[in-house]
């Protein structure tokens, strides 16, 4: 029988990078939880032979180090961006219900493209699975871990293997029960074919019949599972869009782990005497305080081992040269002290993200309106009536008073034509929407004309 859990090779390679950026996205309490993964043990630490006395060490260095949390807020700024305007969808009459409900668990298709882009901008891939649910299309998502194998070798997708693996509850005992289970899609003459496979104590078990077919019977080329990529929508995971600013995050955290440990070893000076013949019997000074006298013999010193922390300096614009790199890599304005920028300078510190903002948003409104076509097609709706529209314009392009003063001084002077004047200003919102620049031009040589 077959093992649905086997995994495709490109999944093996990627999955890595989806677990760093799940943490990563998690934050600081996921990031510290696995341990040495992200920060290694210091050498020094790693010398000590006593395991429970290396493992308190190695937790102190761990506590006092900050994780910068910088990869969750730019996901979130991201998609807020991407998806302020949300994406123009149109539907055949027949499938308008998926509009407020489009999923199981009841995302409008707004919703779920929102949760899309989220996927995608954190580890670059999601899944999209039609489905019919009591004689209603719906559509099922899932997350880059999830799938788990496929093959599309012979020129189409004809296998898909998708885990399922959930906690349920025994409504017998009330108890929640790990239930590890597998959706295998296949092509067999032309249906799609949707089999459940449990584990069990004997091996997997594969339900007795298929849990869905082709509604209509309608012959297929391909599987009607849709992948939603990075670049495009095809079967090979894309690379993570921000897998760079969660390697700059980590580094900023082993840089802060050694600063900390160093600025705690600078505040914690080691007293030490000398000048005792044979301190086993003689009464050595054992506590520190104004209320504590010390009586030292005749030519004993006393003083204090300290870290004088010369190389503080150095950490400390390593770590500042590391957030300016995440800064600028579009995360956010995380320099203390930055002032606070105004639009213009948003928009250009943002222009690196927005090739990234754009591809997204096409990806994944073509992966929308690519499942919401194979539902049309179950249900013999016109596919072409279904259009999913992103919008790509992600920042506000409003010109102020001074910028259409400048722009018109600007054609005033001979710098550009009439027609590129009038482009401008429809393209900042100074002139209202709907009109062409022909047209705009044409008005204003009427008024021109007019007595």
């Amino acid at each position: 029988m077959i093992d649905p859990s086997i995994k495709h090779p490109a999944y093996v390679d990627f999955a890595p990078s989806w677990s760093y950026m799940r943490d990563l996205y998690d934050g600081e309490d996921a990031v510290k939880a696995a341990g040495e993964k992200y920060l290694p043990i210091k050498s020094g630490t790693a010398a000590i032979t006593d395991p429970t006395i290396r493992q308190r060490v190695y937790d102190l260095y761990r506590t006092r180090a900050e994780v910068p949390e910088i990869v969750a807020p730019t996901v979130r700024g991201s998609v807020g961006v991407m998806l302020a305007k949300p994406a123009e969808i149109k539907l055949p009459a027949a499938m308008e219900h998926l509009r407020e409900r489009a999923t199981l668990d009841g995302l409008s298709l707004a919703d779920l493209h929102r949760r899309m882009a989220f996927e995608v901008m954190t580890v670059g891939r999601y899944g999209l699975l039609p489905g019919v649910s009591d004689g209603v299309p719906h559509l099922s998502g899932y997350v880059a871990e999830s799938i788990v194998s496929w093959d599309s070798s012979g020129g189409a997708l004809d296998f898909v293997s998708l885990d399922e693996t959930a906690q349920e509850r025994n409504r017998e005992t009330g108890q929640w029960e790990k239930v590890e289970r597998y959706r295998v899609l296949v092509l067999e003459d032309g249906r799609f074919v949707a089999r459940i496979f449990t584990r069990t104590d004997s091996g997997w078990e594969a339900q007795d019949e298929p849990e869905a077919m082709t509604p209509r019977r309608a012959v297929l080329d391909a599987l009607p599972f849709v992948f939603v990529g990075t670049n495009d929508l095809t079967p090979q995971p894309d690379d993570v869009p921000l897998y760079g600013l969660a390697k700059l995050a980590i580094r900023v955290y082993r840089l802060d782990a050694d600063f900390t440990w160093s600025l705690h070893m600078t505040s914690e000076p080691t007293p030490w005497v000398n000048g005792f013949d044979d301190p086993e019997t003689q009464a050595t000074p054992s506590t520190l305080g104004s209320a504590k006298l010390w009586v030292l013999p005749s030519g004993a010193q006393a003083g204090y081992l300290e870290f004088s922390g010369p190389g503080l300096e150095k950490q400390a614009a390593a770590i500042k040269d590391a957030l300016d790199r995440a800064a600028q890599f579009g995360a956010q304005v995380i320099q203390q002290g930055q002032a606070a920028e105004s639009g213009e300078a948003l928009k250009l510190r943002a222009a690196s993200q927005t090739a990234t903002l754009t591809t997204i948003a096409q990806t994944t409104a073509g992966g929308l309106e690519r499942a919401l076509r194979n539902i049309a097609v179950w249900i013999g709706a016109n596919p072409d009536e279904v259009v999913v529209t992103p919008n790509l314009e992600f920042f506000d392009r409003q010109m102020t008073p001074q910028d259409i003063q400048a722009v018109v001084a600007g054609w005033q002077a001979g710098a550009y034509s009439h027609e590129t004047l009038v482009r401008m200003l429809l393209d900042g919102g100074a002139i209202p929407e709907g009109m062409t620049v022909e047209e705009v031009i044409a008005g204003a040589e009427n008024d021109l004309d007019a007595p």
